[in-house]
């Protein structure tokens, strides 16, 4: 039996199909708690928790965007159907898409950042802010980034700790991300 190594298993790869009308099978990310895979105009996801993907589902469910048809689960597995249309870019390549796609893009998702929160509760602010301070402590301990950097980004984090707490995030992270915007350019 062959076992992959970590190395192997991070990266992306195609895997020749041998199914009728695919092509193809896409790994589009995977890591320990979950795999997302393509398959024609499917993508399928496997997901180590059960209670994440009923969430998700509930999720797009709420949104007011379009977002994919659910063609079926059998858990751990969730399909989704690909949503119609052409995709704006590639990774790595130069778009060709219009302004006028672009535009329509933005205001879908501004849309969706409009509107209001789910209903159920998540960790708290006070629980994500320490799991963040021990990944801050982490990366600068262990030298994966420049102290600074984490310091300039860990003040973004907090403010939008800040910006959740007062209810509005969207508006107020927009504003405080512009002004940290300026302050890298000065």
């Amino acid at each position: 039996m062959h076992r992959r190594t970590s190395a192997s298993a991070a990266r992306s790869v195609v895997i020749p199909a041998i199914m009728a009308d695919v092509e193809e099978v896409e790994v589009v990310v995977a890591h320990h708690e979950r795999a997302t895979l393509r398959v024609g105009d499917v993508f399928l996801k496997i997901d180590a928790d059960q209670t994440r993907t009923d969430v998700e589902v509930e999720a797009m469910a709420m949104a007011p965007i379009p977002t994919p048809e659910v063609l079926w689960r059998k858990p751990p597995v969730l399909a989704l159907a690909a949503l119609p249309g052409t995709a704006l870019g590639r990774l790595g390549e130069p778009s060709t898409a219009s302004s006028t796609a672009w535009a329509a893009a933005g205001a879908a998702a501004r849309m969706l950042h409009d509107a209001p929160l789910p209903p159920w509760p998540g960790r708290s602010l006070d629980e994500l802010a320490s799991h963040l301070d021990g990944e801050c402590e982490w990366l600068v301990t262990n030298g994966v980034l420049p102290t600074d950097l984490v310091t300039r980004n860990r003040r973004i984090a907090l403010d939008a700790r800040w910006a959740m707490a007062a209810g509005s995030p969207v508006a107020v992270l927009d504003r405080l991300l512009r002004e940290r915007a300026r302050e890298t350019d000065e």
